[in-house]
């Protein structure tokens, strides 16, 4: 659509990635939409995106998550160079808009440009990890917190991670495994509360799993490694899945499980070193789960779907979630737990198919500033 000619208000669309942003991708995970015609921003790099105003009327930005249930604020809108075009800035009607009045100003000529930065803070969760045997594990930015009983189902905090969080695995018992483009630390010891790092992954990490005993497991593309002894501190490849991977789940002594759609393969044994294919799932996957014994558990949506036997090779669905789901961990043996915005709940029994919501975990946001521009017509 070409921008139009008439004048009029600018309403700009900022949508955030909430489930894998940080400092350092930021410009991967923010897209930036009007409409008045400007092509939509082409994840990469935000400050090549202008928007186009009028003379004598406002812009509009309005923020929002593109998963996951988080919420996405705008706290300021800042002036960082070029002709003066906007004035009057100000907070919208909610947390997650924010104005400005463009100047009447007839030295200001078509064409004309200024830079702005706009700070956006990320509310919620961020990502999730356990087991399910007592709690889960759960991020925003560099904060982790993990409950270890839902009976007393209070949320605990550990030291801030080293980096900003990407992705998370790792369990209750043993504590979280971390990473961040090839990047990955863990902590094994609640009462010791310290970060260890391990040697960089030969690849530009798209997602973990692991239950934290020995190493992780690390995909990007089609490629898998894993690391099976902190002591050694050795990334080893496993032969390249029959896909594009889009989710991994799955354990050190077992294997990985992945996705791709609603395709769903496993590696039980390093040794083999082979993948093998389940029957598809019943829906398209969104995200996976499960410690790779007996199967994986997937979601759609509020839709679970769980297989408990790969010599069954069937899937099984449980009751609808209390929300939509933004992610999913569990195992196979006590059921899944997922997360929705700052909302979790979990399954400790598949006869019993009922969902259990714990007390909702408190994370400070986090902040990202971007720096785009607007042009004069």
């Amino acid at each position: 659509m070409p921008v139009s000619n008439n004048p009029k208000d600018t309403n700009v669309t900022i949508t955030v990635r909430t489930d894998s942003i940080t400092e350092a991708n930021k410009n991967t995970s923010v897209v930036f939409s009007d409409d008045v015609g400007d092509p939509a921003e082409t994840p990469g790099d935000p400050r090549d995106y202008v928007s186009t105003v009028w003379k004598n009327k406002k812009i509009t930005w309005t923020s929002l998550a593109r998963n996951d249930g988080n919420v996405v604020t705008i706290s300021g809108v800042a002036k960082d160079g070029g002709s003066e075009i906007m004035d009057d800035l100000t907070t919208g009607d909610n947390d997650n808009v924010y104005q400005a009045k463009i100047k009447n100003d007839p030295k200001i000529s078509p064409g004309t440009q200024e830079s702005y930065s706009i700070t956006l803070n990320v509310y919620g969760i961020m990502g999730l990890a356990g087991e399910n045997t007592a709690g889960a594990i759960v991020y925003n930015g560099t904060q982790v917190a993990y409950m270890n009983s839902y009976a007393n189902n209070n949320w605990n905090r550990v030291a801030n991670a080293p980096f900003q969080i990407q992705g998370i695995a790792g369990n209750n018992g043993s504590g979280p495994l971390i990473f961040n483009g090839n990047q990955v630390a863990y902590m094994n010891s609640y009462a010791n509360n310290n970060w260890n790092r391990v040697a960089n992954a030969p690849i530009a990490i798209q997602g973990l799993a692991g239950e934290n005993s020995h190493g992780a497991i690390i995909f990007n593309g089609s490629q898998v490694y894993y690391m099976n002894s902190y002591a050694e501190n050795v990334w080893h490849p496993v032969a390249n899945a029959p896909v594009q991977i889009q989710g991994i789940a799955g354990d050190n002594a077992n294997g990985p499980v992945i996705y791709s759609g609603n395709q769903v393969y496993y590696m039980n044994s390093y040794a083999e070193n082979v993948w093998h294919r389940v029957t598809n799932a019943p829906c398209q996957a969104e995200g996976i789960a499960g410690n790779n014994a007996n199967g994986p558990v997937v979601y759609n949506g509020a839709q679970v779907f769980y297989m408990n036997s790969y010599a069954e090779d069937a899937w099984h669905q449980v009751s609808l979630a209390p929300f939509p789901i933004g992610g999913i961990a569990g195992n196979n043996a006590h059921g899944p737990i997922v997360f929705f915005g700052d909302r979790l709940a979990y399954m400790n029994s598949y006869a019993e198919n009922l969902w259990h919501q714990t007390n909702q975990v408190s994370l400070n946001p986090t902040t990202f500033i971007i720096d785009p521009k607007i042009q004069m017509h």
